[in-house]
This record gives C-alpha cells, structure tokens and sequence, in this order.
C-alpha cells in the first residue's frame, strides 16, 4: 500500500540535503546528510545510484555495491546510472567531443565547459561501461542489462 513506501534519499554534501528537504513534499521521503560508506541500509525492493558512485573513492566502491546487493531484498532491483569511459583513448576522445559539443549546443560557452570539467577534476572517477559491471557482478547480480547508453552515460539494472 501507499502508506508502507519509504524513500530514504542518502547525501554526504549537507546544502544538498537542505535543498532536497526545502523541496520535498511527502512525508514518505527522507534524507540523510552522510557518506554511504556509513550507513547501515535497510532491507529494500529499489535502491537507485543515479551519478553518485563515480564521486566514490575507488577504493571502497566495491563495498558500496556489495552493501547494495546485501541490503536487497530477492528479487530487488538495483539502477545504476553513471558517467562511464570509453574502452580506449580514441573513442574517449570522440565521447568528450561529442559531448562538448552537445553543452555548446545547449548554450554553454567553452570557458563554462573548461570550469566544470576542472571543477570535476579529481572528485570524479568514473569506470568504464565494463568496469562498472564487473563491479556489480563481484557484488553477487547474475542478471545486468544495460537499459540506457548514451555518448559517455549508461544505465543498468541488476536483479537480486
């Protein structure tokens, strides 16, 4: 029923919480100003990472998808969405062309594009398309399916 969803929105940043909370309308639906390193989850049938886990340092993202896969209930659903890398160098550098592209084409100048990929330097490590399903098969998923591609963007979903 209804009443029984809960919606627990987890933010190691706390102006985002602020502005999720400011934002927020439904009773249902909390947020958490903490790493997801420390949290223990609760059992759940959904939990959705949607451009988080390539702000997680590397060397605990394996265990963000394997407290993932454990908090799941079977048959649960895990949506992954992430920035990811192209296998090699040359189709990288298409991506980031393609993708420079597109925000000039949404009205963004070059020093816009320059400051924000700057900005992300360092803070963001994304994985390859391979990588990140490797990841979630070490977690324990059997059954992955990429359900969105686009330039240097994928979707999956894993079942539990």
């Amino acid at each position: 029923s209804r009443s029984e969803l809960k919606i627990i929105g987890i933010e190691p940043i706390v102006d985002m919480v602020n502005f999720a909370n400011k934002k927020n309308v439904d009773e249902r639906c909390n947020f958490i100003c903490e790493d997801i390193i420390n949290v223990e989850l609760q059992n759940a049938a959904l939990i959705i990472s949607y451009y988080t886990m390539q702000f997680i340092h590397t060397n605990v993202r394996q265990n963000v998808f394997d407290k993932i896969y454990n908090s799941l209930n079977w048959g649960g659903a895990f949506l992954l969405f992430e920035k990811v890398r192209a296998p090699d160098a040359r189709f990288q550098d298409y991506s980031n062309q393609i993708y420079s592209d597109f925000k000039l084409n949404q009205g963004f100048n070059e020093a816009e594009i320059v400051h924000k990929t700057r900005s992300l330097k360092g803070i963001m490590e994304p994985f390859s398309e391979q990588g990140n399903i490797d990841m979630i098969k070490r977690a324990g998923f059997k059954d992955i399916s990429c359900i969105f591609k686009w330039v240097s963007f994928a979707g999956f979903i894993a079942i539990k």
